[in-house]
């Protein structure tokens, strides 16, 4: 594989891996770990954008690499029950990605087919309303179900391989509005058999995410998340083709309660700092619907 379509393929798959996230258990929005009373039903919906402002390769800025813009449409519906004594939230997430990337001397190419569903089951470990503090542990697991080609690898919406993610949060109140969190994210991946005709591997990636928001009126509250990201070096035939991330990116949100059942989300998210891939930025609007 020349070095030009290794640097194509990764910015293909991180933009495609970071579009994921806008709905990823792995970046949450201000408040997604305060849980809803029990028999509540949610359906969530997310259209983002986001395009690179350089690229890099292990730290490196690399002149004249991809351009890379990614549109996203995620469906997320989810349930909250009662299991014994606990609160839980079952979810679904289900993707799709329109991704075009130009590469100085190629065509430029696009793509747009549906991503890997996933699964998963919040449980609130602590759940305590009057003291507004909240502790939660998710695991989910992500399903190869995606449009996946062998030979165009990096650039299909599907990954052709099994994740399982553990999160664990905490939500601690603070005066009358506001809201600090912590969420730390471990994710294992299995191998993908079918990349070019080799076997890729991916260690595992850890990511911490701090979150603050505070209300600016009855209805409507402001968000701040920072993320870091590292881990995930990846090897074809025991060589290491990406080394790890070490990736820092800030996301500003405003979040309106139109009614009781209509919610309305805009994001704005920005990589402050990229060790390998694209480095995004670019703007999320959720649409999320109670009942």
């Amino acid at each position: 594989m020349t070095r030009l379509k290794r640097l194509r393929g990764l910015a293909l798959a991180a933009a495609c891996l970071g579009m994921a996230s806008a709905a990823h258990a792995g970046d949450p929005s201000a408040r997604d770990w305060i849980p809803a009373p029990p028999g509540t039903n949610v359906i969530a919906s997310y259209l983002a954008a986001l395009g690179s402002h350089g690229f890099y390769d292990r730290g490196h800025r690399v002149e004249g690499g991809p351009e890379i813009d990614v549109q996203a449409l995620v469906l997320r519906p989810m349930a909250f029950r009662k299991l014994g004594n606990f609160t839980v939230q079952y979810e679904l997430i289900a993707p799709a990605y329109r991704t075009r990337a130009k590469v100085p001397g190629s065509p430029s190419e696009s793509m747009t087919g549906l991503g890997d569903v996933q699964a998963g089951m919040a449980i609130w470990l602590y759940n305590n309303e009057e003291t507004r503090t909240w502790f939660a542990w998710e695991p989910f697991i992500t399903f190869p179900t995606g449009h996946y080609h062998g030979s165009r690898a990096d650039v299909s919406a599907g990954k052709n391989r099994w994740t399982t993610v553990q999160d664990l949060a905490f939500v601690k109140g603070v005066g009358e509005s506001t809201f600090l969190e912590a969420v730390a994210e471990f994710e294992f991946y299995g191998d993908n058999d079918n990349y070019y005709g080799q076997t890729l591997e991916k260690d595992p990636s850890t990511r911490l995410m701090f979150l603050a928001s505070t209300n600016i009126n009855p209805s409507t509250y402001v968000g701040l998340r920072y993320r870091y990201e590292t881990g995930g070096r990846e090897k074809i035939n025991g060589n290491t083709v990406v080394s790890s991330q070490n990736s820092h990116q800030l996301a500003a949100e405003i979040t309106y309660q139109i009614n009781n059942a209509n919610q309305i989300q805009l994001q704005y998210i920005h990589d402050l700092d990229v060790r390998n891939g694209p480095k995004m930025r670019g703007v999320q609007l959720r649409y999320a619907y109670m009942f």
